[in-house]
């Protein structure tokens, strides 16, 4: 995290004068070493909880830390600047910061994107290369956001530049403050309300009298959004910038009130703030609701440190040399330690083991010093580079230049790598039009006439992400609400089905995993010619419960759609038959009046089938398939075909979820249970690869190609179960 107020490194670590008791605070714009070991604090919370997030379980907070920091020392930078000329210089601010931040932060992208191409399998490596360029131009922290939201890329593995949002959060304010500040100080001017140029005396308390207000309301503003997103939507929350800004503006209040505090108070404050930043950085964890009310004790604790000065438990540690070394680096080790961290398990093809995670620690440490040393600290300071007296546009030229340099390295290595899987998508194809499909996946484990295929998988694991069948005219992402309703075919080349073929109308709905088996749905369509509409929710289950693991907006949304199916079904001709199908794992209803929540899921299930059972309608679920680890699709592509062991799953983990579909149905007559696992796991073993068929496309959904290959079976058993619920329907069905 960037967090200097653009002075030299090296003179940052000189002490001020002692104070005698009663004195005043070091003034914002003093050399604060404190800060520095401030800086360690945050970064140290940081790499430990990145390293060991089952110990240190809090540490994310460190970069609430950071944020703080930086609005105090920019805040006071340029609140100095207004104050002694009434204005901001917007571009030889903003190449300062450019000077600052950009080699560094550069430096790793570009070393991560040639790492990618080295290390990383090929499904990785266009959404790492994607992140760099959003990385480069500041706006990973939206990219992130965008993904939060992605009901199915939910289960997408870190990048090793994903830490780049806060730095991203942090440009975005480096470009608001200066232009509010501007604005503002235009407004003066032009009101009359402050003097010419320079001086302190009576232009520095009027400015001080607006400039503070406008901050306050926008920081209050923040926090309130902050606090309403967190509930809402909590992924976006803790991206967004707008969720953020309140922290660093908290720092930005700081300076311009520059508190002068007798030696008592600062000596309170520094250790009550050291108390309140531990404190969340212990006890704080995954499950919190952050940023939201929870961030303002790590932000108000950091507040109270920075007023501290050389008062409390940090500015005492940070008298001790490598307390504040740590702190001159803490900004380039914030870069390196997380790209370490993703990209060690792939040259290892294991997963961390302490000792590696020590190596880290240190090769870290060793590598900030070095980027430090010999980039960041001479493109700042060295006239023959950027620094010294060069122009803010001359500056501004120069990192635009070398920014669109790494930008668009990473873009062709996307475009690569896009060439790459389209060679082995078309691969694919033409094997699958010229094989025996009914030998591959599923059907080799019944076909004992099927030859050898050798060691190719299709689809390819690299590109098995891609291999979806769903449909947008079928399916209702996260922020909707409606049911998206199709009506098969969706294909122009999906085949006729016979002219005297009986027109059953049919409706297949739930979540994703329902939407998993629209390859079959089609070939219903063609083979019996059924009257077949899809409709399916982002995590959202066709019960009349909600779904106990949404939170705000996504279980308004959710609850919302299932009212709509119901008046959707209400309003429509009874359907002759429903398939119905969901995620087993992670949908348990809340309980409600003394029910288990088990009980209470099966209910929900069992009231929305009942409601079309007694309009004359029976209702087919399938069980759903198994689940694996998240990096099935990773193994998969390291192993190739000794995945079929190596990155298996035995049916105790694959199937621990709880499953409410098998219970409903032995309580729902008119309803029958399909189940394929027959087909998808051994007594022993569930594996992600079936006769040459990568089963799954991520941990939880299975491929298009393994899909078809399941399908004359899953046919032939949902009109056996058709029949079944048809002889268990009650009479007024």
């Amino acid at each position: 995290m960037a967090t200097t107020s653009g002075g030299s490194p090296r003179g940052a670590h000189r002490a001020p004068a002692p104070l005698k008791p009663g004195a005043a605070a070091p003034a914002p714009g003093d050399l604060r070493p404190d800060i520095q070991g401030l800086r360690t604090v945050a970064v140290g919370s940081v790499l430990l909880y990145h390293l060991w997030p089952n110990r240190l379980t809090g540490g994310f907070v460190g970069v609430d830390v950071f944020f703080v920091i930086s609005g105090f020392l920019i805040g006071s930078h340029l609140l100095r600047e207004l104050e002694s000329t009434g204005r901001i210089r917007l571009g030889r601010f903003w190449a300062r910061r450019a000077k600052r931040l950009l080699p560094a932060s550069l430096l790793v992208l570009l070393v991560v994107t040639v790492a990618a191409h080295v290390v990383m399998p090929l499904s990785e490596r266009t959404g790492v290369l994607k992140e760099v360029v959003g990385s480069a131009f500041y706006v990973q922290n939206w990219v992130l956001a965008n993904e939060a939201v992605d009901y199915l890329a939910a289960g997408d593995a870190p990048s090793p530049i994903q830490h780049y949002w806060t730095l991203s959060t942090e440009e975005q304010f480096y470009i608001l403050l200066p232009l509010i500040l501007a604005a503002l100080a235009l407004l003066l001017r032009r009101r009359g309300g402050e003097g010419g140029e320079g001086g302190e005396g009576g232009s520095r308390r009027p400015r001080r009298v607006v400039v503070v207000p406008v901050l306050a309301v926008l920081a209050s503003a923040s926090l309130a959004y902050s606090i309403h997103l967190t509930t809402a939507e909590p992924g976006i929350a803790y991206f967004s910038t707008w969720t953020r800004a309140w922290e660093f503006l908290a720092g930005v209040l700081l300076a311009a009130l520059a508190p002068r505090l007798p030696r008592w108070t600062r000596e309170v404050l520094g250790w009550a703030g050291a108390a309140a930043v531990l404190v969340t950085v212990v006890t704080y964890t995954g499950e919190t609701a952050f940023p939201g009310y929870a961030a303002a004790l790590p932000v108000l604790g950091t507040v109270a440190l920075l007023a501290a000065a050389d008062a409390g438990p940090v500015a005492l540690a940070s008298r001790f040399r490598p307390v504040t070394w740590i702190g001159d680096l803490s900004y380039a080790i914030y870069l390196w330690h997380w790209p370490l961290i993703v990209l060690v398990p792939f040259v290892t093809e294991q997963p961390l083991r302490t000792v590696d995670k020590l190596g880290i620690a240190v090769v870290t440490v060793l590598l900030a010093w070095i980027s430090t040393r010999f980039i960041e600290d001479p493109v700042r300071f060295s006239p023959r580079l950027l620094g010294g007296g060069r122009s803010a546009r001359a500056v501004g030229a120069w990192m635009l230049a070398v920014t669109c340099v790494v930008a668009g390295s990473a873009f062709g290595g996307i475009r690569y790598a896009e060439h790459r899987q389209d060679e082995l998508i078309a691969e694919a194809n033409a094997l699958l039009a010229s094989a025996d499909f009914r030998c591959l996946g599923a059907g080799q484990l019944v076909n004992d006439d099927c030859g050898d295929f050798g060691t190719v998988i299709v689809p390819d694991p690299s590109v098995a992400g891609r291999d979806d069948y769903n449909d947008g005219r079928c399916w209702a992402p996260y922020g909707v609400s409606d049911p998206q309703v199709c009506s098969l075919p969706l294909r122009d080349d999906t085949p006729e089905p016979p002219a005297d073929a009986e027109p059953l109308r049919v409706l297949a709905v739930g979540d994703s995993h329902n939407n998993v088996f629209l390859p079959a749905y089609e070939e219903m369509y063609s083979e019996l010619g059924w009257q077949i509409d899809v409709t399916g929710r982002a995590g959202c289950s066709w019960s009349t419960v909600p779904q106990g693991n949404s939170v705000g907006a996504r279980r308004d949304e959710c609850n919302e759609w299932k009212r709509n199916v119901a008046d959707l079904l209400a309003d429509s001709e009874p359907y002759d038959l429903i398939i119905t199908t969901s995620l087993q794992s992670g949908f348990l209803a809340e309980p409600v009046d003394g029910e288990t929540p088990e009980e209470t899921t099966v209910r929900g299930l069992r009231e929305a089938w009942e409601s079309q059972i007694a309009r004359g309608a029976v209702v087919v679920a399938i069980q759903d398939n198994p689940m694996m680890d998240k990096d099935v699709v990773q193994c998969v592509e390291r192993e190739g075909l000794a995945a079929v062991t190596e990155c298996a799953q035995p049916p105790s983990r694959a199937f621990a979820g709880y499953d409410a579909i098998a219970p409903a149905v032995e309580q729902t007559p008119g309803s029958a249970l399909v189940s394929l696992r027959d087909l998808q796991c051994t007594e022993r073993s569930c594996s992600p690869v079936i006769g040459n068929v990568a089963v799954y496309r991520d941990f939880t959904h299975m491929t298009a190609t393994f899909v078809r290959t399941l399908t004359p079976f899953f046919v032939d058993r949902v009109l056996a179960a058709m029949d079944e619920a048809e002889a268990s329907a009650p009479p007024n069905g």
